[in-house]
């Protein structure tokens, strides 16, 4: 990102990613149906009570909260399951949920629902554009059997902004205060992507999750990079996206190809 001394880690490949990079380079192209299952009490003492586990996932663009709701159901009879959720992502453990007992049975079922909302950290991996498969797994204490159900969710791009240069921006979360100009010097926060694939090539939490000061209009970044902060507010985080010729156009640069459009997510920490 540094046009001088670029702070990647050439030695990061998908490879060697981490169970957080897992989680954003885990796009998939299908969508999972939930297979509707009967729920049932076997009449034979001792025997576990049956279970139907279903998943429903809120998510708006990248680097925005992903949210988890879980319900678990069982026959009236049997009570309202007990245990936890875990919501698996290409067999990792991306949360872990605990049950909450639901007052109503319906007449016929009883439930237990959980909700856990999965917070991208500034400077750290998400979910990246594109569709994602997750699991819930019901892990039961007490006579309840195991269950799990599917889910496929997107992540969408955002309404940009363009600019002159082709460089497109976008807030999602918003600042407060002055919009920083050429000349001062900002202190972000930042991940970045290859467009074509969602790859990381470079983050603060790589670097000890410290803020990466510049002055703006200096030429001490990419120029794409340099014009994507231009305007933001302490606070803010933007999704910037750099069309080659505004970042390392026909050269490669450690990890990142020749030609490569970048996604870059901002968080402006302060300003000086």
């Amino acid at each position: 990102m540094n046009g001088r001394r670029p702070r990647f880690a050439p030695a990061f490949s998908v490879v060697n990613e981490t169970l957080e990079r897992r989680i954003v380079l885990s796009g998939v192209a299908s969508a999972s149906a939930l297979h509707q299952r009967a729920v049932e009490v076997s009449a034979k003492p001792g025997q576990k009570a049956g279970t139907e586990t279903t998943l429903a996932v809120s998510a708006g663009t990248l680097g925005q909260p992903v949210t988890f709701t879980v319900t678990v159901r069982a026959a009236a009879a049997a009570g309202s399951p007990a245990g936890t959720v875990n919501i698996v992502d290409h067999g990792q453990v991306v949360q872990t949920l605990v049950l909450s007992p639901t007052t109503s049975t319906n007449g016929k079922y009883a439930f237990s629902s959980a909700t856990a909302t999965l917070t991208q950290q500034p400077g750290a991996s998400a979910y990246f554009f594109g569709k994602h498969s997750v699991t819930a797994e019901f892990i039961p204490t007490g006579t309840f059997s195991k269950s799990s159900g599917n889910k496929t969710f997107t992540v969408s791009q955002p309404n940009y902004t363009a600019l002159a240069n082709g460089v497109k921006i976008a807030t999602i979360v918003p600042g407060s205060g002055p919009q920083i100009q050429s000349g001062q010097t900002a202190s972000v926060l930042y991940t970045g992507y290859l467009a074509k694939n969602g790859q990381i090539f470079d983050d603060s939490i790589n670097h000890g999750g410290a803020p990466f000061s510049f002055t703006l209009g200096t030429g001490a970044v990419i120029p794409g990079f340099d014009a994507g902060t231009v305007g933001m507010q302490a606070g803010e985080t933007r999704i910037v996206m750099i069309p080659a010729a505004e970042g390392y156009g026909a050269h490669a640069n450690g990890p990142i190809p020749a030609n490569s459009t970048l996604i870059f997510v901002l968080t402006l920490k302060s300003i000086s």
